[in-house]
């Protein structure tokens, strides 16, 4: 800076106007050069600094969801058993004099009556979203499904929740009252199996048993956002 005034004052007074004026719009653009050059090497280490910090929290989703979808699947495939075992009770049920319908129908029935819960790990994404580091996340797809994780597991729970509840409150009691849990083969239950109210609850818990696996498949239900927040939040 002690050089380049020395210049200034040399050719202000040797009344240089143009060259003095050239020097000057000279040192401006440098120093305007300089500035933008500084901006940008910051702006580039915070990028490299944002990064870094993002690839430490796809890592953690990805681990997080890992362990969520692996304590998930053998609750699926115990809805999906549910599921089952109600399609064999109603393929059957009418057909009670037939002992091999009957023997089906006593085989399958207790198995109508799941209800299994889910509650996976979902610290990592509610600190996410709470906080600002949810938009370090670049890839939009990712950031959708952790925006609507939520909703699904919320509509997955919800199902649950109320299959439970007509069990718990309604068939339960009913067959408490009416049938025999002891002995399935008690001529009351053969009854039970004959009223037509309890039928009606037992359409009405396979109605519900269909809503929770609609919540478990297909491309909104909640094991793929799974799947997919797993290989989306993948890095190498």
């Amino acid at each position: 800076m002690k050089f380049f005034r020395k210049i200034r004052f040399r050719l202000f007074f040797n009344a240089k106007a143009n060259n003095y004026l050239l020097y000057a719009l000279g040192e401006i653009i440098l120093v305007v050069a300089g500035i933008l050059i500084a901006l940008q090497v910051n702006n580039w280490n915070e990028y490299r600094k944002d990064r870094i910090k993002e690839k430490a929290i796809l890592k953690e989703l990805h681990i997080n969801f890992k362990k969520n979808l692996a304590e998930f699947y053998p609750i699926k495939q115990s809805q999906l058993n549910t599921l089952k075992k109600g399609d064999i009770v109603f393929r059957n049920i009418h057909q009670l004099h037939i002992p091999v319908s009957r023997d089906s129908v006593y085989q399958s029935v207790t198995g109508m009556f799941g209800g299994y819960t889910y509650y996976p790990s979902n610290g990592v994404v509610e600190s996410l979203i709470s906080s600002g580091d949810f938009n370090l996340i670049q890839n939009d797809t990712l950031r959708k499904y952790l925006v609507s994780w939520k909703d699904v597991l919320t509509r997955y729970t919800k199902n649950v929740a109320i299959d439970q509840q007509l069990w718990s409150n309604i068939i339960e009691p009913y067959i408490i009252k009416n049938g025999d849990f002891l002995n399935l083969r008690n001529p009351k239950n053969i009854q039970l199996l004959q009223d037509p109210a309890f039928i009606n609850m037992m359409v009405r818990k396979q109605f519900f048993q269909k809503n929770i696996v609609s919540a478990i498949q297909g491309k909104d239900g909640i094991e793929q956002y799974m799947i997919e927040i797993i290989r989306l939040s993948e890095t190498q």
